[in-house]
């Protein structure tokens, strides 16, 4: 069918029986497997996320009841990662390039940090980086940050089809695709096809460093770059485990388990509680993990020209001389934007000078807006979509407020400091480690608008201690967050 909330693009939608363990044990698994396997992994990538969330638990359900990536038939692989024979020997890789691997550019802080590592690195290494990705040119929303790289001296694309990577592999390598799919029978399809994709393009590369971003592909990328022999593979997660997300599936920890096996992959989170709360799901110790913290752009996050300001609140329609309490999120539902509304109405309520502003899309967007009337205050909040200079929207904001229930390391609260607006936030996952509490901001220790709102009026009503964070916020940032740190100790990482 035709739906026009997408763009008018066309879905082939596949019902029959709900979904059920039941339902599916009395159909023939032989006849619809071939189907589901052909089907999940357009699914994945054709559909707008919010579709693609609500049908989640049934994907899983489904996968878990047809096999191919349960526990019983992980136990049974032939051959695990850690003792998978390489392709090529080390040395084959010497002097070639850092390969860094995302899902795409979208916007996001993740992506803004791959964006960050990639030219900090071009000006370091003799040869550029390049950077592999699988969505790129799927939507404007996923080459959200490509622009940022229009003068990158590397590589920008996608990783090589599946059968182009067949090709090179029967060159290079005959027999590694065969041995590539009997060692990971366990996975589903799609993933099976794409280590097969990162490994023709590994083995074409011969890259030296390959350091994937992001849970599915730090698995897919990551055993393709094992298989294949790269000498030094960098797994990043960025965020709390992957379970507590709608994209998780269930091959995921045993994947990372296997990953975690192989004592010369470098496993890495870019926050303490991250780092913890993957070791906890996966049953690893602490130290499997290591930290490198994000890295902040100062000259990217300066406060823009007073006109450009003034001209820019013009725009929001944002008037008077009252505070302004804002947020930069994607409304989705991690993000709490209910929970953002409901402390912004009780600051409302008591100080009836304030308005605010959301930057941001997603698949909340009305429902907060319609959250907002029912609490009163709608004509006083702003939320114009997204905004390409995050230094430019917070610039018109006197407080920085989010509400987040899961959270890796939110850049945006550290530019906030960077360019010394407060902030106040309720504690997920590494939020707290990037406030300095009572110097830069405050954070909750409950998820409760009450709290969140008496924090936000203390601030709002303390005009000398607004001062104060106005300078200690930068400094924070700059000592933890500094981005030549970030750069040096990814350097280390690679073992340049």
């Amino acid at each position: 069918g035709q739906d026009p909330r997408h763009n008018g693009r066309r879905y082939i939608v596949i019902a029959s029986l709900p979904p059920t363990g039941s339902n599916l044990k009395r159909l023939s698994r032989g006849a619809i497997r071939p189907i589901v396997r052909a089907t999940l992994p357009w699914a994945r990538s054709a559909l707008p996320r919010p579709i693609k969330s609500r049908l989640a638990k049934h994907t899983q359900a489904i996968e878990n009841i047809l096999g191919g990536n349960d526990k019983r038939t992980f136990g049974g692989s032939s051959t695990s990662l850690c003792d998978f024979q390489p392709a090529f020997l080390s040395s084959t890789f010497a002097g070639g390039p850092v390969v860094l691997c995302n899902n795409a550019l979208a916007w996001g802080g993740v992506e803004r940090q791959v964006v960050n590592t990639l030219r900090g690195l071009a000006d370091r290494l003799g040869t550029p980086p390049h950077l592999l990705c699988v969505r790129l040119g799927y939507s404007s929303d996923y080459d959200f940050y490509k622009a940022a790289l229009a003068d990158f001296p590397g590589e920008v694309r996608n990783a090589v089809d599946v059968n182009k990577s067949r090709r090179y592999l029967a060159r290079m390598s005959p027999g590694l695709e065969r041995r590539i799919y009997e060692a990971t029978a366990w996975l589903p399809v799609d993933v099976q096809e794409e280590i097969l994709r990162f490994a023709g393009d590994f083995a074409q590369l011969k890259p030296s460093v390959v350091h994937v971003w992001q849970d599915a592909l730090s698995i897919s990328a990551g055993f393709a770059a094992r298989m294949v022999g790269v000498p030094r593979i960098i797994v990043s997660s960025r965020n709390m485990a992957a379970e507590r997300f709608a994209y998780h599936r269930p091959y995921m920890a045993d994947g990372y388990r296997e990953i975690a096996r192989c004592s010369d992959i470098i496993m890495l989170n870019n926050s303490e509680a991250g780092a913890r709360d993957y070791a906890e799901w996966l049953g690893l110790p602490i130290d499997r993990y290591r930290i490198v913290r994000n890295g902040i752009d100062a000259t990217e996050v300066s406060w823009p020209p007073d006109e450009q300001v003034q001209d820019f609140k013009s725009r929001l329609g944002i008037t008077g001389d009252g505070p302004v309490i804002g947020s930069i999120f994607r409304f989705y539902p991690e993000k709490r934007p209910l929970l953002w509304i409901e402390t912004a109405a009780r600051i409302a309520n008591e100080r009836p000078d304030c308005q605010f502003v959301i930057f941001g899309t997603g698949p909340m967007k009305d429902e907060v807006l319609a959250y907002a009337r029912s609490h009163g205050f709608a004509s006083r909040l702003h939320m114009p979509g997204t905004v390409m200079s995050a230094a430019l929207g917070l610039s018109v904001m006197d407080l920085f407020l989010l509400t987040s229930e899961l959270e890796g390391t939110p850049n945006v609260v550290l530019e906030a400091s960077l360019m010394g607006v407060p902030v106040v936030a309720s504690d997920a996952g590494g939020t707290r480690e990037t406030i300095e509490e009572g110097f830069t901001g405050f954070v909750a220790g409950t998820a409760d608008s009450d709290e969140l709102a008496r924090k936000a009026i203390s601030i709002l009503e303390d005009s000398a201690w607004r001062c104060r964070a106005r300078e200690a916020g930068p400094k924070f940032v700059l000592e933890r967050f500094g981005l030549e740190r970030m750069l040096a100790e990814t350097l280390e990482l690679y073992g340049f």
